[in-house]
């Protein structure tokens, strides 16, 4: 049986729809409005991880807390550092990322290319995430991830809902113990959706807003 493995953290490795996937997605977790799900990926050992939930937020503010780096810690428990390494474009950014592991595991990082876009017609939103190699010095004492893609799908459902959508699957760089990926494998996704659910309504974050980005109408009753 393949086992799953997502690092939702450090590593917020996600599946990448270039990854040729087999069968259908196999419900893994459903509590407190956020389903965790898998299914296997053709080639791989290991499975790709999808995690759903529904928010109350509009899209700026969404793309305002999945793109500071400095927010990071307050969904991803297992981050131990993040930064903006360089920023290419208002939609391109080189992100640095360190994932803390428990003992005796080292430590995982990488420096992640993010792309975003919005579809003009449905303004569904999209950030698509390539580990990248050989930018960046390695740093001591961590395991570089160069082999890893990520997606974050913001879809508006009306009335304001917005529906996120994570994809995951990578390259862990090395084996990691069974017990471990067991414990990841769900229960990081799950916690991390569960306090994005939290973190959108947390007065003292500011919304950003981005030329690149058009919210959705919303309707008004009279």
């Amino acid at each position: 049986m393949k086992k799953l493995l997502v690092l939702f953290g450090g590593l917020l490795l996600q599946f990448n729809h270039a990854y040729a996937v087999a069968g259908d997605w196999t419900l893994e977790r459903d509590n407190n409005g956020v389903q965790v799900y898998s299914r296997p990926v053709a080639g791989s050992d290991l499975n790709a991880v999808r995690g759903v939930t529904t928010v109350q937020s509009s899209m700026n503010r969404l793309v305002t807390i999945l793109r500071d780096p400095e927010l990071r810690p307050r969904w991803d428990k297992l981050c131990g550092e993040s930064y903006l390494y360089n920023s290419v474009s208002d939609k391109e950014e080189l992100v640095y990322v360190h994932t803390k592991m428990p003992w005796p595991v080292s430590d995982r990082d990488m420096l992640l290319r993010t792309m975003w876009e919005q579809d003009p017609n449905t303004l569904v939103v999209t950030m698509t995430g390539t580990a990248t190699q050989d930018i960046m010095p390695e740093r001591s004492g961590r395991v570089r991830v160069v082999q890893a893609n990520q997606d974050f799908i913001l879809t508006p459902m009306g009335s304001g809902v917005v529906e996120i959508s994570s994809y995951i699957h990578l390259d862990p760089a090395g084996p990691l113990p069974s017990w471990l990926i067991n414990s990841l494998s769900v229960e990081s996704p799950y916690d991390a959706l569960s306090r994005l659910k939290v973190l959108v309504n947390e007065q003292s974050i500011d919304d950003q807003y981005f030329d690149f980005i058009t919210e959705p109408k919303i309707a008004h009753v009279e």
